[in-house]
């Protein structure tokens, strides 16, 4: 018998919730050696998987096991108190209800909020309420078969490696069916507090501006969890704004969005309907734990998508002209575009690179607000759409940014602009950019080892050239002294082409990031044949 079905036999006999024991039977034997195969890890931002029964799936018992694995590690750290958060996909209610049982039962004080909220209100709840954790229950950008859960230290920054790898190891020991047959039935104790919309009203407190403002908005929340704090900040603001009827609101089936990423033009398309109907100037969509954004624009009567690196060249663009601190910086990662290289050395800002994920970017970013103030930020963001803009917050805010890229798109409005043109004067400066993220998805058992497979013989046999452009220079950094934590990925450079390969750490994928410098059609050109390249001969 094999090891899956072993497990698989003894969660069945052993489990004592009779509703989960019927799902049980109901398994087929391909499902349980896929399910029953390996055992969830922590990736770039906590746990995600598929909500299915099994080891390896996102479901009540690891949920639990978990929440059992984050509590020891507390007491052990004399550490009392925690935030829970969830968004609007299935079962992330229970779930989330689950992990406050868990901690309550080791009598840890807990504040959860009642109804769905966007992930930046996790984090901001966590560091008003002086908790030691924030927990979000959230699979953010995925399709609606999956779920996940992000865990924040006290700073609002996702856990360190260091706390990754402690409740690891305690996890690994637990044995999940225990704990959840100690506390399926156990009922919350009034150390759970229940946190109201009320912190949505905190969150939103900013400058306001409520001269009635003349650009014309559609914004989405793709079924999720932020329509409120973001309209709320446009209403503030003087702006009008349009949602389309079938995404505004909440639900777990992402009907008209099967893939709620607003990274992808096809999250767009019933914003677009409605934006053609009301001859709209800029759509925004924030994916379903709010804490992305993507962003269209009308220019020259059609509708152009953004790339992450676009909206981070405005954004950074926009901030550097108007800050005049000596120190004033901008933290961005490995993978984001070098355009903003060029950027920042023209404003004679410091730039900081981390590895990809907010718990590298918002750790230097909290730390260099600390070396050189508040008021020499100006940007923090990751290519794949997060962006921070504000000081004293270090985690990817869509609501924020949201309001941020209409108020840039009210003042060019004004002028007669839209933010193409103020992207094209951005490449006027600087040259241009093209760039081109994509990934290769890994199906069926023993995914991520075949992913690393991969890794590895382009680690031993480094390829010689790309389009016949010599490589000139590779960068490991798994293996050399980058002045960055070790991590899984490669970066190859050519004379006018970047490439990098990074095996996802919370999807079975490998991603691409891939830049070409050039005259904006040939480096488009050139990019696309270079990504073709690079799919058809170094990943197979």
């Amino acid at each position: 018998m094999k090891k899956s079905e072993e497990v698989y036999l003894y969660w069945l006999d052993n489990i004592l919730d009779k509703n989960i024991k019927k799902q049980l039977k109901k398994l087929k034997k391909e499902q349980i050696l896929s399910n029953f195969a390996e055992s969830l890890h922590f990736g770039t931002a906590g746990m995600r998987g598929t909500m299915e029964l099994g080891t390896n799936n996102i479901n009540q018992l690891t949920v639990t096991k978990l929440a059992q694995s984050l509590s020891l590690y507390m007491q052990q750290n004399n550490q009392k108190s925690v935030v829970i958060c969830f968004d609007t996909r299935k079962n992330s209610k229970q779930f989330a209800e689950l992990f406050a049982k868990v901690l309550d039962k080791n009598k840890i004080k807990v504040y959860m909020f009642k109804k769905f909220a966007p992930t930046p209100l996790c984090v901001f709840a966590t560091t008003k309420y002086k908790a030691d954790f924030g927990v979000m229950i959230t699979a953010s950008h995925n399709n609606k078969t999956y779920n996940g859960i992000k865990i924040y230290g006290d700073l609002g920054i996702q856990i360190n490696k260091n706390v990754q790898e402690e409740i690891s190891n305690i996890f690994d020991k637990i044995n999940e069916i225990d704990v959840y047959n100690d506390i399926y039935k156990h009922k919350l104790s009034k150390n759970v507090s229940v946190l109201s919309s009320k912190e949505i009203d905190d969150f939103t407190v900013s400058p306001q501006d409520k001269n009635r403002k003349n650009l014309k908005i559609v914004y989405t929340p793709l079924n999720g969890t932020g329509k409120r704090a973001v309209t709320k900040l446009l209403k503030q603001n003087g702006f009008m704004y349009k949602i389309p009827t079938k995404q505004k609101n909440a639900s777990g089936d992402f009907k008209t969005c099967p893939y709620p990423n607003p990274e992808f033009v096809e999250a767009f398309n019933e914003s677009l309907i409605l934006a053609k109907k009301c001859d709209a100037d800029i759509i925004v969509a924030t994916d379903p734990d709010a804490d992305r954004i993507g962003v269209m624009v009308k220019h020259n009567g059609e509708y152009i998508k953004l790339s992450g690196n676009e909206v981070g060249y405005i954004f950074a663009e926009n901030a550097l002209c108007k800050n005049t601190n000596e120190n004033k910086f901008v933290v961005t990662s490995v993978v984001s575009s070098p355009l903003i290289d060029l950027i920042c050395n023209k404003h004679n800002a410091k730039l900081f690179k981390t590895l990809t994920g907010f718990m590298s970017l918002g750790t230097k970013t909290y730390d260099l607000q600390k070396k050189y103030g508040e008021n020499a930020f100006c940007l923090c963001y990751e290519e794949s759409c997060g962006y921070v803009v504000k000081n004293s917050y270090y985690d990817k805010d869509g609501i924020y940014a949201t309001l941020l890229i209409c108020n840039i798109a009210e003042t060019l409005k004004k002028q007669n602009k839209t933010l193409i043109d103020f992207l094209n004067e951005i490449y006027n400066k600087y040259g241009y950019m093209a760039t081109i993220g994509d990934s290769v998805k890994f199906d069926g058992n023993n995914s991520f080892l075949k992913m690393q497979k991969i890794v590895n013989n382009l680690r031993q046999n480094k390829p010689d050239s790309i389009l016949n452009e010599k490589i000139t220079k590779v960068i490991d950094y798994q293996t050399e002294n980058t002045g960055l934590e070790k991590q899984n990925f490669i970066e190859y450079r050519a004379k006018d082409i970047i490439f990098i390969i990074r095996p996802s750490g919370t999807e079975p994928k490998l991603k691409i990031y891939l830049f070409v410098k050039g005259e904006k059609e040939t480096a488009n050109l050139k990019a696309q044949k270079a990504l073709k390249e690079i799919k058809t001969k170094l990943l197979k």
